[in-house]
């Protein structure tokens, strides 16, 4: 048996996009449509000032409960879904669930959806996704395929289940990074063709 565990914004739905054209529109840029910044924290476009009125503002847009899926929903559902499949997205708690709408609207089937990552919001407790893991994690024995687009993310993980199936899903951010035991998906047609623990049908 095994178990799966998705980051949701950048890996199931499409964050930058969504994002990238709130602010686009908002701050009056004049950039490209397909934009796509080289920073997690977007310092090759906005200040840190920007950034935290930026995201400010589409915390509270339409925009941020209809971001676009990257992978199809019924696709993703047929593969994974015959055993538990948890979300573990890193945006604050009160938002979770106009995310978990807007999963559930784009066709996704899970099993639960939680809060965790290294950034922290205050008044909210701090746990890593592994700390979630380890939570849902129902048996000893049970293989588990974590898929996430941050490498310290892969990192928390791998350091907690050596033994886990870790997936990079590349973004421009993280193209430096390498790691012997963390494979890094081209694209979402890498973990669904390349997996070695997701059973066959």
């Amino acid at each position: 048996m095994y178990c799966s565990f998705f980051d949701v914004d950048g890996v199931l739905l499409d964050f930058e996009g969504g994002f990238m054209k709130t602010i686009k529109d908002y701050f009056q840029l004049d950039i490209p449509d397909d934009f796509s910044s080289k920073s997690f924290w977007f310092s090759d476009l906005l200040t840190k000032e920007q950034v935290m009125e930026g995201w400010d503002y589409f915390l509270h847009s339409p925009e941020f409960e209809q971001l676009k899926p990257m992978v199809d929903p019924e696709h993703f559902n047929a593969k994974f879904g015959a055993h538990p499949v948890h979300f573990i997205t890193n945006i604050p708690p009160d938002c979770l669930e106009r995310r978990k709408t807007n999963l559930r609207n784009a066709g996704f089937k899970f099993d639960s959806a939680h809060c965790a990552g290294f950034i922290n919001y205050d008044g909210h407790p701090v746990q890593t996704k592994a700390d979630v893991i380890l939570k849902l994690k129902q048996e000893e024995e049970e293989k588990i395929l974590f898929v996430d687009d941050h490498p310290d993310n892969c990192l928390n993980v791998r350091e907690s289940f050596p033994d886990a199936e870790i997936w990079l899903m590349s973004r421009p951010f993280n193209d430096d990074f390498e790691h012997p035991k963390i494979r890094r998906a081209k694209d979402w047609s890498d973990v669904l063709e390349n997996s070695k623990i997701i059973p066959t049908r």
